[in-house]
This record gives structure tokens, C-alpha cells and sequence, in this order.
């Protein structure tokens, strides 16, 4: 985990792993999945108003769109429906280390996807410039690890849901 000695300040580098082989062709960079727990509006006696209330554990879709600089076999090789994708994101982070003084550490990020894919957008075809080609994942499974410390796992088909650590499903799977 990225302690209070460090400021994070950006990505140094990093790499895309399908299945645990690196991918070639991918583009520089890549928008994460936004994290929205589903939520019902709460009224009533003793509320002023209404509450958007989130349901625990329980989430919206997650979308993951990979793009491509160009098609190839790999990335054509995503569209299989009937495999679930294991994408894996390494990245080095660079931090400013304050007990040296502002020096540079690395910190390392990890993260896992995995899902099956919900569309495919071949791109265009331009002399002289990338294709922009692009796969878009539904995911079932994501972590996220910041040097070595899972900070947050969801797991829709095995009801997981953790945080910092902390599993906040719980209670809830003891009581049903």
C-alpha cells in the first residue's frame, strides 16, 4: 500500500496480460470501469425528504472497453463468446518519497479483470494512423491491488465484495 511517506504521482509504464500473455497492439492507454453500487430512494416517516440508499455488495454493470491500435489475432481472438477474458493491468507508479528528501520510489499496481465480451468495434481503416478498434467486456470479476495489498475485489458470482482488506459480505452470507 502506498504509505503517508509517499505522494503518488502518475504511471511510469505499463502492460496488458491476456490470460497471462502479454498483449502487443493495445492502445496507451485505458479508462478503468466506473463503480457504481445500485441504489434504491428511501422516504418516509422520520426522513426529511428522500435518501438514495446503496445496496451493499450489490452493482451496476461494469464495462470495460479495450482498444486496439490495429486488429490482429489476439484481439480477434477476445470475441469468442463462449470464454469468459482474464485481462490482467500491470503498471509501476511512480511516488515521491518524502523521507529521502522528494527521490523517487516505484510502487507496483495490479489489476484483474475478467468477463466476457458484450461488443466489438472494428474501427476505421486510415493511411498512416491506428484503426481504433475496440472490444467492450460485461465483468464479473475485478481487483485492484496496490503493492501487493488487494484495496478492492468484486466478485458478482461468488458474492464477494472486499475492501481494504475487509469482506463486507459478511454477515450477509451468514444470514442467507
Amino acid at each position: 500500500m502506498i504509505g503517508s511517506n509517499y505522494i503518488p504521482e502518475k504511471i511510469n509504464e505499463y502492460n496488458v496480460y491476456l490470460d497471462g500473455t502479454k498483449m502487443i497492439g493495445v492502445a496507451s492507454s485505458h479508462t478503468l470501469p466506473e463503480v457504481n453500487m445500485q441504489t434504491s430512494t428511501v422516504s418516509g416517516m422520520g426522513v426529511n425528504g428522500e435518501i438514495d440508499s446503496p445496496t451493499l455488495g450489490q452493482f451496476e454493470k461494469l464495462e470495460q472497453e479495450i482498444q486496439f491500435n490495429t486488429l490482429y489475432s489476439s484481439a480477434v481472438g477476445m470475441l469468442n463468446p463462449m470464454t469468459a477474458l482474464n485481462l490482467t493491468f500491470r503498471a509501476a507508479q511512480q511516488v515521491m518519497d518524502k523521507s529521502t528528501g522528494g527521490g523517487y520510489a516505484f510502487k507496483s499496481l495490479r489489476i484483474v479483470e475478467m468477463g466476457r465480451v458484450k461488443k466489438f468495434k472494428p474501427g476505421k481503416v486510415e493511411k498512416a494512423n491506428s484503426m481504433e478498434a475496440s472490444i467492450t467486456l460485461e465483468l464479473t470479476y475485478l481487483l485492484v491491488e496496490v503493492d501487493g495489498v488487494v484495496i478492492m475485489e468484486i466478485d458478482k458470482l461468488n458474492q464477494v465484495y472486499n475492501v481494504n482488506g475487509v469482506d463486507m459480505l459478511a454477515d450477509v452470507r451468514s444470514m442467507t
